[in-house]
């Protein structure tokens, strides 16, 4: 039989090469786009800059728990080569994102050096840097961040490369060893690849492996009992005890994880269930029970093909370690990435070298390569609804959900130059914020997170205490305040400012980003303040402030507005601002908040003559059908109608020109709240004579 042309093959190596150059492209795009954006990527990377941070300074990264610092449940490689490197350069997350690039650029040699060390063209070696580049949108664009996953990985791979090369050479499989022991110091999870390694070093490197074995002993073992004695036990407790604390899910183990690998990579798994097939069909076909014969030849063909099995046990190490990661409470698909990364090798080193079976092998990889560059796999249709979803669970790639636009590039800009003008800050989903702002560092809710149960409560306690001593002049926070921090926080602080929508600089991966999140993330932005009372313009008359806590003249009908005037903070309603300073009135004031009725009438006071203005803060939460703002004279029925604004749960400067028919009337301010599902809120109600021009006007 005549195979097909030579230059069929040929063909088809360009295609694969030309698609990955295409995702190194990509990649080298993004990162260009990212690298230098001056906030979270993802929310947890101050975390690594503050344990680099520490370092610098001479304090220990793994002390007791307290509300100054509490570590990521890693071992400390990563923010020591960040501590390191920023001695010479700035330890910001530029410098935490350039080493994780670095680390990515040492995996792809790897993978090009695992795939032709086995004797494989240049064409399958491109294949595996292509297949992993392509997983970058599936490990959820983990790639290039702050956070120590490429750099543990590098590690990793490196090391089961040159173990590959142990036959007959103790350097490499000594250096693969000490590697692989800083694949452990990096990210302990890499520690399945120790034993992984090991099996495979029995197969590839039986002399020599023994020195492997050896160096992960003495340098991670070894250093974990050194480590033991210089933190008073405290080691331990963070990279082992603390997570067996986190649940496990189990539908992630069993099912999830594997379905996510299928519904990203359906070209990949076809390969290797034809591969599969291909490879076993001899002996298969032939009986369902293996002769002493058939075991025999068996035996012959793995051995023929060291490499092959070698891989094949790391891809499968790969799969698991990417499954038991992803399986443990907070995990994100960055698990993911050993699995994507060995499974290339295997596949790369699996293909087939000449004749139409390497054509449909790296036709196979070239689909996979241009379905991963257009198409974005979003599983959970599918796991909601079964296999009917498969056409929701798939959408257009958008390079606008993976990097940072213009607009938010400008946003995040002008907070950084906030932050470092604002005095000392407690961001607690942020904690780097703190460090921006000129501050030591604090703990962050991760953190908080992470440890015992009896450890969380009394930090809580204690950072409650110090945000009610006033110790931060802000305090940011990711949503509304959590329930423990309310009462502190509202005693001392007003809500200086609420970003929704676009209006918040929230990260671009992971939690709470666009791209991350499978229902919508919707919570606000919060920014809390110490009180700080507005200044009045010359010659303004100050109808009410409230900021003595009384209603200052105002009568008060119905339940809505309580007692009289409250703070930014109260009941169990999210934070209302920005104030005045330190009181508001308030239609939620009552016990039932927003379902409650009421009106407030302030006491008569005479306008400003022709041109003058009323100024007043105005805002409202829920509904508005049943809420009312007006002016009605004292003497006639004449009433004017002001418009509610400030968003839900805020308030704006409202201006009211005087025109001639009310010069100089008196009237009274009337708020009405007869609707059970909204509130309505007043604050520094100003005359201001006509001299003053400094808002907006409202006819």
């Amino acid at each position: 039989m005549i195979g097909p042309p030579a230059n069929s093959v040929d063909w088809m190596r360009r295609l694969v090469i030309g698609l990955t150059l295409m995702w190194v492209g990509v990649i080298v795009w993004v990162v260009a786009c990212r690298i230098g954006y001056p906030l979270e990527l993802e929310w947890m990377e101050g975390g690594s800059l503050l344990q680099a941070l520490r370092l610098q300074r001479g304090q220990a990264i793994y002390p007791a728990p307290s509300i100054e610092y509490i570590p990521f449940l890693y071992t400390p490689l990563y923010p020591l080569v960040l501590a390191a490197l920023g001695q010479v350069f700035p330890l910001d997350y530029a410098l935490g994102r350039v080493v994780s690039v670095v680390a990515v650029v040492a995996i792809c040699s790897a993978l090009w050096r695992a795939v032709r060390r086995e004797g494989k063209p240049a064409a399958h070696a491109w294949s595996a840097v292509g297949l992993f580049l392509s997983g970058y949108v599936f490990t959820f664009r983990w790639f290039d961040l702050a956070r120590p996953d490429s750099l543990a990985l590098a590690f990793t791979l490196w090391a089961t490369v040159l173990l590959r090369d142990g036959w007959g050479d103790r350097r490499k499989t000594l250096l693969a060893g000490l590697l692989m022991a800083a694949a452990f110091w990096t990210k302990q999870t890499s520690s399945a690849f120790v034993v992984a390694g090991t099996l495979g070093g029995l197969w590839v490197a039986p002399r020599h492996v023994w020195l492997y074995v050896v160096a992960i002993a003495a340098v991670a073992g070894g250093g974990v009992l050194w480590g033991q004695a210089a933190t008073d036990g405290w080691l331990w407790t963070y990279i082992y005890e603390l997570h067996q604390t986190h649940a496990f899910n189990s539908e992630r183990f069993t099912t999830k994880t594997w379905g996510m690998f299928l519904h990203a990579s359906p070209f990949v798994a076809l390969f290797l269930l034809g591969w599969a097939i291909r490879f076993w069909s001899p002996w298969w076909l032939a009986t369902r029970r293996f002769d002493r014969g058939e075991r025999r030849r068996l035996w012959t063909v793995l051995r023929a093909h060291r490499g092959l099995g070698y891989w094949g046990v790391l891809a499968a190490a790969g799969l698991l370690v990417s499954a038991l990661g992803y399986s443990t409470q907070w995990a994100e698909p960055n698990a993911f990435l050993p699995g994507v990364c060995f499974v290339a090798v295997f596949v790369a080193v699996s293909l087939p070298v000449g004749g139409r079976v390497e054509i449909v092998g790296l036709g196979l990889v070239a689909a996979q390569l241009l379905f991963a560059l257009i198409a974005e796999p979003i599983y959970q249709p599918i796991q909601n609804h079964g296999l009917s979803a498969l056409a929701r669970s798939y959408v257009w790639q958008d390079p606008w959900r993976t990097l940072p636009q213009a607009r938010s590039q400008a946003r995040a800009r002008d907070l950084r130059a906030e932050l470092r003008s604002g005095g000392r800050v407690f961001a607690l989903q942020r904690p780097w914020w703190s460090v921006i702002a000129g501050g030591p560092g604090h703990v962050g809710s991760m953190n908080l997170s992470d440890v015992q149960l009896d450890d969380r409560k009394k930090l809580r306690r204690n950072i409650a205490q110090a945000i009610e001593e006033g110790e931060y002049a802000g305090v940011w926070l990711e949503g509304e305040a959590p329930k423990w921090l309310r009462r502190a926080l509202g005693s001392t602080y007003t809500l200086r400012r609420r970003w929704t929508g676009s209006q918040r600089v929230r990260p671009l991966v992971g939690y709470m980003s666009e791209a991350g999140m499978v229902t919508p993330y919707r919570a606000p932005q919060v920014e809390f303040r110490l009180p700080q009372r507005r200044q009045a313009p010359p010659g303004t008359r100050v109808i009410a402030g409230f900021e003595d806590g009384t209603a200052q003249g105002f009568t008060l009908r119905g339940a809505a507005f309580g007692r009289g005037p409250v703070r930014s903070m109260h009941r169990k309603l999210p934070a209302i601002g920005p104030l005045g300073g330190e009181y508001l009135l308030s239609s939620a004031a009552a016990r039932r908040g927003l379902k409650a009725k009421g009106e407030a009438r302030s006491p008569a006071f005479v306008l400003p003559a022709k041109g003058g203005k009323l100024e007043l803060l105005l805002g409202y939460a829920g509904r508005r059908r049943g809420l009312e703002v007006m002016l009605v004279k004292q003497w006639g029925d004449d009433t004017v109608a002001l418009l509610l604004g400030g968003g839900e749960w805020g308030l704006s400067p409202l201006s009211w020109r005087v025109p001639k028919e009310w010069s100089r009337q008196s009237v009274r301010l009337v708020l009405v709240d007869a609707d059970a599902k909204g509130a309505v809120f007043v604050d520094d109600v100003w005359a201001v004579p006509a001299a003053t021009r400094h808002e907006e006007t409202q006819d």
